[in-house]
């Protein structure tokens, strides 16, 4: 009985901690409550983050705008399932990487079909740079797991637990992919960068957070 007692406790306390941590919580309180203008103002307090975490899951400027209007709108019609068990934003972020590792992988199967790899699509680029693009390039070639975790760890600074939360998944496979995804990106990339840019400290490349590991 004690340690039934204990285990509501606890609960009741993780949870009271989340409450009064997360900014989002009276809006989504209200958004299930029906208010569709309270789910209005959870789009502005996340659009930016979401739209850069979508572009760099996609490397295609072209897509983010449906692909995140997708993430937002999965999120209105399930957001009466959120259940307070961590901070919204992580939620949030959960649907935003799950959908573009799902719209990754179709894209990837119409590329076969047409007989292309997705590395061959022509990426975008906003600086006059061929090593820059050289990563970019390496990134998008990866698996949608894989580059979801170099996406997530290099670029939007997610630890192995955090990842490992929104994904779902052990540390110990956020690791196994992080260690795969850094060593197809060295072989991918070897014959083209020096010795000295494969370090274990990271070193920007071209002014952006794109990271040679």
């Amino acid at each position: 009985m004690s340690n039934v007692i204990e285990g509501k406790f606890m609960g009741n306390k993780i949870w009271g901690i989340i409450m009064a941590s997360d900014p989002d919580i009276e809006f989504v309180r209200l958004c299930q409550d029906g208010d569709t203008s309270a789910f209005d103002e959870i789009v502005r307090r996340h659009k930016d983050r979401i739209y850069r975490l979508v572009y760099r899951m996609l490397g295609n400027e072209s897509e983010v705008d449906d692909v995140a209007q997708e993430v937002f709108l999965k999120a209105y019609r399930h957001i009466k399932k959120f259940r307070f068990q961590s901070c919204f934003s992580t939620w949030l972020t959960q649907i935003a990487v799950n959908y573009c590792i799902g719209y990754m992988k179709k894209q990837r199967l119409k590329m076969l079909s047409l007989g292309r790899r997705s590395s061959d699509i022509p990426q975008p680029t906003t600086e006059n740079n061929e090593r820059l693009d050289k990563v970019r390039r390496a990134i998008n070639s990866l698996p949608p797991k894989h580059k979801a975790v170099i996406v997530m760890h290099y670029f939007e600074n997610y630890n192995c637990e955090e990842m490992a939360d929104i994904l779902k998944c052990s540390s110990g496979t956020v690791k196994s992919r992080l260690f795969y995804a850094r060593s197809e990106l060295k072989k991918r990339l070897k014959s083209y960068l020096k010795d000295e840019d494969w370090t274990e400290d990271s070193s920007q490349i071209g002014g952006e957070n794109y990271e040679v590991f």
